[in-house]
């Protein structure tokens, strides 16, 4: 049911679906932003594990690309930067995919995957990915407030995360009622 090998068409929706949070994320929740890239509330997160999660590697690979394409064009003027801060993106929720999978039992059809395990792998998630991009722009500017952007960076990610999961999972609870009902 969830592709493991690269699937194109999996990679192009991943990308587009994952630009067009980070638009909706920008228009509706700018006013939540702590600095450039660091949100208090920052859905796109919650897309990139639930892409991750049902769609490994080419879900991954889509939020790389999109986020590569956003960091170049609106955040960074270094395309190294740009690219890196991208490659995180689609890196550490595949991680955290990884992490969750060996240490909770989890199938990768996500059949096991209950509201504990779901929890445990937001919360790994909403640690890694924070992690690795203060990591990166620590390298690139010392100058960095690490300490305090890895905070607000965990706390968005994590309310983010929570927000787009349990939607998902609302709406995934409705669908299957309401087939079960017909």
């Amino acid at each position: 049911m969830f592709p493991t090998l690269f699937n194109p068409l999996i990679i192009l929706i991943s990308s587009f679906l994952y630009g067009l949070s980070f638009s909706i994320n920008t228009y509706f929740l700018d006013f939540f932003s702590h600095s450039l890239g660091i949100s208090w509330i920052f859905l796109p997160a919650g897309l990139r594990l639930l892409l991750t999660l049902m769609f490994a590697s080419s879900g991954a690979i889509g939020i790389a690309i999109s986020s590569i394409l956003i960091s170049i064009f609106f955040y960074f003027d270094d395309l190294v930067l740009g690219i890196s801060a991208g490659i995180i993106s689609g890196l550490a929720p595949l991680l955290a995919r990884y992490l969750a999978f060996k240490g909770m039992d989890l199938k990768t059809n996500l059949d096991t995957l209950n509201g504990p395990k779901l929890l445990n792998c937001i919360l790994i998630y909403s640690l890694i990915s924070p992690l690795l991009h203060q990591a990166l722009y620590t390298v690139h500017n010392p100058e960095n407030l690490f300490l305090e952007n890895l905070g607000v960076m965990i706390i968005g990610d994590l309310i983010g995360t929570i927000i787009i999961v349990y939607i998902a999972k609302l709406i995934i609870f409705r669908i299957k009622n309401r087939s079960a009902t017909n």
